[in-house]
């Protein structure tokens, strides 16, 4: 899940990366079994389709291509084409506190943070309940 511009733009690299070998495998693995090279092969293309789809997704998000559906707190603040910064300084806090609640998709925290995280973004909030078996 890419949260941020920095992730994108290695993402993106990345993705390059990928698709240049695959296109062409360095000598290291010419010399392997022909099942070895063909494993090889699908670990990176699955890899990049992967890495393509995330990449996607962002520049979906960020250039407000996806409107009504139900989506995380970094993903609104992407739509609103904001930094994890920006954010911050709606919420006044650093913005290492923005990239914590981020990296664990807001668990912990306190439902009024929550909520103000939300009031900044302009987002509703719905309450939703599910059963989970024992």
């Amino acid at each position: 899940m890419i949260t941020n511009e920095r992730q994108y733009q290695i993402s993106k690299a990345q993705v390059a990366k990928f698709r240049a070998a695959i296109e062409a495998p360095d000598s290291s693995t010419r010399s392997l079994h022909p099942r070895a090279q063909k494993a090889l092969r699908e670990a990176a293309q699955s890899q990049l389709n992967d890495l393509a789809v995330e990449v996607a997704d962002y520049e979906r998000l960020r250039d407000g291509q996806l409107t009504a559906i139900t989506i995380q707190p970094h993903q609104a603040r992407i739509m609103r084409n904001w930094t994890q910064k920006e954010l911050a300084d709606k919420l006044a806090v650093a913005e290492q506190q923005v990239q914590r609640y981020e990296a664990t998709q807001y668990k912990g925290v306190s439902f009024e943070r929550l909520q103000a995280v939300a009031d900044a973004l302009k987002l509703r909030v719905r309450e939703v309940i599910t059963f989970e078996p024992l």
